[in-house]
């Protein structure tokens, strides 16, 4: 699996994800600082909600192969301006959690969020059943953009 970057909100599903993504059990942890595991960084929501961290996330950035912009389904608002993506100079995959808990409106909200955002793939999943992430293990073994 290439080497990913988590960004988004405070209770987006970062950790999550990534436990799922990564075949842990879940659990609830929320994450207080930037974390490396294997091939995945996971960054505290805060970092993109208070724009004195987003510099971090983009120095983080430099170390994977792909940026995840995580949004939830469940989220009325995002946290990712337009065009987001284009601070990074990687890949950027957008994924939708919670998609299972959310409407289809709601879902279709989320992905209009991460298309604004810039994000030139999008996957939604629900991280406690495991649905989506066949096409999210498909998009992040391949080897080449």
């Amino acid at each position: 699996m290439r080497s990913i970057l988590l960004v988004g909100s405070i209770g987006a599903g970062k950790t999550t994800f990534r436990q799922r993504l990564q075949g842990l059990p879940i659990e609830y942890a929320k994450t207080q600082a930037i974390e490396t595991f294997a091939s995945a960084i996971d960054t505290p929501g805060e970092y993109l909600e208070v724009g004195r961290y987003k510099h971090a996330l983009m120095l983080a950035s430099y170390d994977v192969e792909v940026v995840v912009l995580v949004q939830s389904a469940t989220s009325d608002e995002t946290r990712f301006p337009p065009g987001f993506a284009t601070t990074f100079n990687r890949e950027v995959l957008g994924v939708v959690t919670h998609a299972g808990v959310a409407t289809e409106a709601q879902v279709h909200d989320a992905v209009d969020h991460l298309t604004r955002a810039g994000a030139h793939r999008i996957v939604a999943v629900d991280s406690v059943t495991g649905k989506g992430f066949k096409r999210v293990q498909e998009v992040l073994c391949r080897t080449s953009s």
